[in-house]
């Protein structure tokens, strides 16, 4: 997930939330496209070094209960396999739940974290074949605005961000259970070739979490066309016949 996976395998496998969200004085919440936010997604194939080797799939939709995230993405020549999905408070898109299932190999990772009344309490563990599950408790106070790390990838888009936009914030690492304060900022308007044509984009970048990630949002659809993993020979790349998270 840009990511490679939006939470764990490029922020690397380990078991180990976030604070505020400013941007021209206005919330993460305040800040949103509403129409957008409803419903939307991308599926993306993932290229290493030139060379297809997976897929992202990546969605939400809203309704009464909140916003529901989602992603299901792979690496096939690492045998790696991520299962993400939250539930986001409607207004302020803070995390009220968070699942994570990702597959390395034989061994599998499963977060379970839930967020109520300035608290988040869950469980990481880490299971293999002949050996003991290792686990280690969630438990302490949430920071205000606190996003999780795989929102980020709606927020390009619904932020309808131009050149010059800049919004800051936290996030929850769930691997690690760690907070990172980051950035998007709206660099450039660039045309880019992917595998389903050219794009008139906007460039987006995400700094300060690990690893950084340059996210290229369409401006005709607004959908995500194009995702690099900054400092990796990995790129996510729309592709023909697949310009939904369907």
């Amino acid at each position: 997930m840009a990511t490679c996976f939006t939470h764990t395998l490029i922020a690397g496998l380990a078991l180990g939330l976030a604070g505020s969200a400013s941007a021209a004085g206005q919330s993460i919440g305040e800040r949103v496209n509403r129409a957008e936010l409803a419903e939307g997604g991308f599926n993306l194939g993932l290229f290493n070094d030139g060379e297809r080797d997976g897929f992202m799939r990546y969605g939400w939709y809203s309704d009464d209960d909140g916003v529901h995230l989602w992603d299901r993405s792979m690496i096939v020549s690492r045998s790696d396999y991520e299962s993400f999905s939250a539930r986001l408070d409607l207004q302020d898109l803070t995390p009220e739940h968070v699942g994570l299932r990702y597959h390395s190999g034989t061994r599998y990772y499963l977060v379970d974290a839930a967020f109520a009344e300035g608290q988040v309490t869950g469980m990481r563990s880490l299971h293999g074949p002949a050996e003991a599950p290792q686990s280690a408790p969630i438990d302490h106070a949430v920071h205000d605005g606190a996003m999780v790390r795989g929102a980020f990838f709606m927020l390009a888009p619904v932020l309808d961000m131009e050149p010059g936009d800049r919004v800051s914030f936290d996030w929850w690492v769930p691997m690690r259970d760690v907070y990172e304060a980051v950035t998007l900022t709206a660099m450039e308007i660039i045309s880019i070739d992917t595998p389903a044509g050219r794009f008139q984009t906007v460039r987006i970048e995400q700094r300060g979490g690990t690893p950084a990630n340059d996210i290229y949002v369409d401006e005709a659809s607004g959908r995500v066309v194009r995702i690099d993993v900054v400092g990796q020979p990995v790129q996510y790349l729309a592709l023909p016949d697949q310009d939904s998270a369907g």
